[in-house]
């Protein structure tokens, strides 16, 4: 069975040893992490801060969409008992809230 190549970006420890940010511009260039290794192992992946920033973005966009999955399950779960405001609150849910704009609160 022959071996398959990956088509991503590679580098060696010595490299980013080396030159560092020549590592971060091929991931720049490339558009894609790269992969650094150490004897033949994955040691890690370099990313540039734009790729890991939108990285983060899109998971915390995906772990909402999760939580809104799991929410809209549970509402839809006919042997669940929902409550009003009302009912958990009691008589202070229809008052008035108060603003304290000193509070340190934006």
């Amino acid at each position: 069975m022959a071996m398959k190549i990956l088509d991503i970006p590679t580098s060696s420890i010595s490299e980013v040893k080396r030159s560092p940010m020549e590592v971060f511009q091929k991931a720049d260039k490339e558009a894609a992490g790269v992969y650094v290794f150490n004897r033949e192992k994955v040691a890690g992946v370099m990313l540039t801060q734009k790729q890991y920033e939108t990285l983060n973005k899109e998971v915390d966009g995906l772990y909402d969409q999760i939580a809104d999955l799991i929410a809209e399950k549970r509402l839809l779960n006919e042997k669940v008992a929902t409550f009003s405001d009302s009912e958990v609150r009691g008589s202070i849910a229809n008052e008035v809230p108060t603003i304290d704009e000193e509070d340190g609160w934006e």
